[in-house]
């Protein structure tokens, strides 16, 4: 191991781990529900995270052995709600990863919060969709009560993405018609459940790396 890329690895895994200095970084970006209805539902932010944050998480997920991902994958089937999809995810990953995703907790921190990793190969897609889902909770109280998640929040951490390489969100809500989103590194695509959308297939020969949750 460079001994460059351990220093960088050690200042990536303390700042993960100091809720002051995520909390402080995070706060610029202010009330994303806010924002989100002051935009019609969906918000981009550029430079989600410290450049070399970024870099540590890309680095942890592209260290994941293939054993580990998880495929998730299914054809269309409206008995029992799925559409047709392709790619890998992983929640119980390297050490580390548990850490990564708390920050994202932070974006809602009154709200139950669930995040994975997901890496799309090539042909890796997800039809239309509108990312409607309910499942049973179990309340404090010990009663059981339906939920659904409200926002979605996907964070892009493939560097050098390119139009190209496809793998775009594409939002079939836009005002004016579909719009594209590119999976620019460092970006983050949040948006009000439920909202058509689908993510376009993979075209190009590498991995586009992700995080992919919601409240």
């Amino acid at each position: 191991m460079a001994k460059g890329s351990k220093h960088a690895r050690q200042r990536f895994r303390k700042w993960i781990n100091s809720y002051p200095e995520v909390s402080a970084w995070l706060e610029k970006y202010g009330d994303l529900e806010q924002q989100l209805d002051d935009n019609g539902g969906l918000v981009t932010i550029e430079n989600f995270l410290p450049t070399f944050v970024a870099e540590g998480i890309l680095e942890m997920l592209q260290g994941i052995d293939e054993k580990t991902w998880n495929l998730t994958a299914a054809g269309d089937d409206y008995v029992h709600n799925n559409i047709r999809h392709e790619f890998l995810s992983v929640k119980q990953g390297p050490p580390g990863l548990q850490d990564v995703f708390r920050v994202f907790t932070l974006l809602l921190p009154d709200s139950l919060f669930t995040f994975s990793a997901a890496k799309y190969c090539k042909a890796g897609h997800i039809v239309p969709h509108d990312d409607r889902a309910y499942t049973q909770v179990l309340m404090d109280d010990g009663s059981m009560q339906q939920c659904s998640r409200t926002i979605a929040c996907i964070y892009y951490l493939t560097q050098g993405w390119i139009e190209a390489d496809g793998g775009h969100l594409v939002d079939l809500e836009a005002p004016g018609g579909p719009q594209q989103h590119l999976p620019a590194f460092n970006s983050v695509v949040a948006f009000r459940i439920p909202r058509w959308h689908e993510v376009k297939p993979v075209t190009g020969a590498r991995p586009r790396y992700s995080g992919q949750g919601g409240s």
